[in-house]
């Protein structure tokens, strides 16, 4: 999914029954809620919107503040039948584009970022077995996370939304794995942990994964919106 001009085939995919409302600020956001060939998102954002449409990590979007929070929609529709992913969110690119007027464009900003590495030796992450269900919950020690039978991406997704900047895998690791690495050092949202004595994740990594977690710069291409209306074309 990108912000390249979509093609007169992809136009033609459209909802074929559409509800879409501006609201107020309020209750927890729904970010979604499907089932073959329907689509809902209820007091969400644009951010959330734009997010699932061109299928993007919250630093690969840019746009008015206003995206983030101040306004809320809801977006109910059907499609005209069993639908893929894929086709449901041009789907809801085409619904954007058209009813927020919108105007976008791709670039790439070097931006500082955190990148997973290979370590020295072997990485202490075990193969998922076929038979294996995909979990992720706490363990001990206390602060730690068993990831089973997911992929690393899933592990950095995790630590972009707890530190300061996004974490990129540069692992070279495919598969789908099992493992454990204490967290305890690492707090919310780039700040500081509870516990401040803990192991920092920096420390952890090569510890636990044998991989190595490093700060540096990377060309990122960002979806720029350029102008959306606040309040969408009528229903």
């Amino acid at each position: 999914m990108d912000g390249r001009p979509i093609s007169r085939r992809s136009r033609r995919l459209r909802f074929t029954s559409l509800i879409l409302a501006k609201r107020a600020p309020g209750d927890i956001p729904r970010n979604m809620d499907s089932s073959p060939g329907h689509f809902a998102m209820r007091n969400v954002p644009l951010r959330y919107c734009l997010e699932w449409a061109w299928d993007l990590k919250d630093y690969e979007l840019s746009g008015p503040d206003w995206i983030k929070s101040e306004n809320r929609y809801d977006i109910i529709a059907n499609a005209p039948g069993p639908t893929s992913d894929d086709q449901m969110r041009l789907m809801l690119r085409n619904l954007l584009m058209e009813r927020f007027q919108m105007k976008i464009h791709r670039e790439s900003r070097n931006l500082d970022v955190y990148v997973l590495l290979p370590g020295k030796g072997e990485p202490r992450v075990k193969e998922a077995s076929a038979d294996e269900q995909t979990s992720l919950g706490a363990a001990e020690p206390k602060g730690s996370v068993k990831f089973t039978k997911q992929p690393i991406s899933r592990f950095t997704f995790m630590l972009t939304r707890r530190l300061d900047k996004p974490t990129l895998d540069e692992t070279g690791l495919k598969g789908m794995y099992d493992f454990t690495i204490d967290l305890s050092g690492l707090g919310f949202n780039g700040n500081p942990p509870q516990d401040t004595s803990a192991p920092s994740v920096f420390t952890t990594v090569p510890q636990n994964l044998g991989l190595r977690l490093e700060a540096a710069k990377r060309p990122v291409d960002i979806l720029v919106v350029d102008h959306a209306e606040k309040v969408p074309t009528a229903n």
